[in-house]
């Protein structure tokens, strides 16, 4: 069993489940929208994950978070082919990661052992399905190959309106809120100019948290200063600066007196900028005793689950052409309507329960003969709408290969959604896994 002595600290759970949430949301549509810049994008997010998990010690998250990385760096190449066996081996490092953190988030008692036994067995097909390209420090992929100046985009939509909130803030001048903004926009923009490299625009950043530690009643002259500050690096940099980023001014500086060790947070750094604009709340008169700013959710989409049951039947069927094991795969239900976080929390799952159908249970023609069974196996895949549950079927009329063990793997990740799932056994005659999960997450 997994047991930590120290549990890491409760900012790095909440920022590790929102950095999942945008993995979640990239994850299914890989294939189907493959290119480099998606490639790209999952490695980012991947690689900030992994040095998160090392800066709190967890190891065997930062060393499946690896595997995931260079998988995606190996993708992050001109002309590069995501096939499905290797899709497939993705989704299985990433069953893993889920199941290490469900440790985290949700107390599960795992074996820490078992998950890293079977990344060995992924990490040796990966290899031999990327080539040399797994693993190797190549080339990252250039704005050109990205079709998007990441940088330009960045200090165009994310930066500004991040120096828009704070030049909001000035404007009521309350101390605490200043603080509290000044640290954490300078915290994000220390991340993202080692990143993106531009260490002039972390210089500013680290000169105005020496500052806010040094003069802390002096901290509406120091967000007037590095407000300016940013706002010029940021100038800078829209006019094709890419090596600096501007520089702190010497009021700045003269603000604090001694350097101080940063704490840096790893996961607030990329995610935000490259998948999506920051959309932070404006400031008011009204808001003015709100000590924690908040986000506004999106409105929740709502999709059909045929979304991923259709993609499960593309991957079956890519898999029978490439293995000749004929397999009818038959779906009902899949008109349901879901929400578009419970759907997106669903394709490791159920790519997970068909894959092993098709690899572990449905035999091969010669031997479904012999039990007087169909040359063509079947799998099924049903969902209806009880209440407020939504009711998945997956079944085959295999042999029925450890069916309690793939239960026992997926069963953190299902409980992760307030759900259940259980399995009926047949041998020789088929197996059933039903998964029980509240339309609302």
């Amino acid at each position: 069993m997994i047991a930590n002595q120290i549990a890491p600290p409760p900012t790095f759970l909440q920022e590790a489940s929102q950095l999942l949430q945008q993995i979640d949301a990239e994850l299914p549509t890989l294939r189907q929208n493959f290119s480099i810049q998606k490639a790209h994008t999952l490695m980012r997010l991947t690689h900030t994950l992994k040095g998160a998990a090392a800066t709190v010690g967890l190891d065997a998250i930062k060393t499946t978070t690896q595997t995931l990385e260079n998988a995606f760096k190996a993708l992050c190449v001109p002309d590069a082919k995501l096939t499905s066996v290797v899709e497939g081996l993705i989704f299985d490092s990433y069953d893993c990661l889920k199941l290490l953190f469900s440790v985290q988030l949700n107390k599960t008692a795992i074996s820490e052992f078992d998950i890293l036994e079977r990344m060995t067995g992924i990490v040796s097909k990966l290899q031999e399905n990327l080539g040399d390209q797994f693993g190797q420090d190549g080339q990252l992929p250039t704005s050109t190959q990205l079709g998007v100046d990441v940088t330009q985009s960045i200090f165009e939509s994310g930066v500004t309106e991040y120096l828009d909130e704070l030049e909001h803030a000035l404007e009521i001048s309350d101390a605490a809120i200043l603080t509290d903004l000044l640290q954490a926009q300078a915290d994000v923009f220390v991340g993202l100019a080692e990143s993106l490299r531009l260490p002039g625009f972390g210089d500013i950043a680290q000169a105005t948290l020496v500052a806010l530690q040094q003069q802390p009643v002096q901290v509406v002259t120091i967000a007037q200063l590095a407000l300016v500050d940013y706002r010029a690096g940021q100038a800078a940099v829209l006019q094709g600066d890419r090596t600096q980023g501007g520089t702190p001014s010497t009021a700045l500086k003269q603000l604090g007196h001694e350097p101080i060790a940063l704490k840096k947070s790893w996961i607030r750094n990329l995610w935000k900028w490259l998948n999506q604009p920051i959309s932070l709340p404006r400031w008011s008169p009204q808001s003015k005793n709100t000590q924690n700013s908040q986000i506004i959710p999106l409105v929740a989409k709502i999709q059909p689950l045929n979304t991923v049951f259709h993609h499960c039947r593309q991957v079956l069927n890519e898999c029978t052409q490439q293995q000749g094991k004929p397999v009818d795969v038959q779906v009902k239900g899949g008109e349901v309507l879901v929400d578009q976080t419970l759907l997106n929390s669903l394709y490791a799952p159920l790519l997970h329960l068909v894959r092993h159908a098709f690899e572990q249970d449905i035999e091969i023609p010669a031997v479904r003969r012999q039990q007087g069974k169909s040359t063509v196996g079947t799998i099924q895949l049903a969902a209806r709408q009880v209440e407020d549950c939504l009711v998945i079927c997956i079944w085959n009329d295999g042999c029925g290969s450890n069916p309690n063990l793939i239960c026992k793997q997926l069963q953190p990740q299902i409980k992760a959604l307030l759900g259940k799932i259980t399995v009926t056994h047949r041998p020789q005659r088929g197996t059933c896994f039903t998964l029980r999960l509240p339309t609302e997450l």
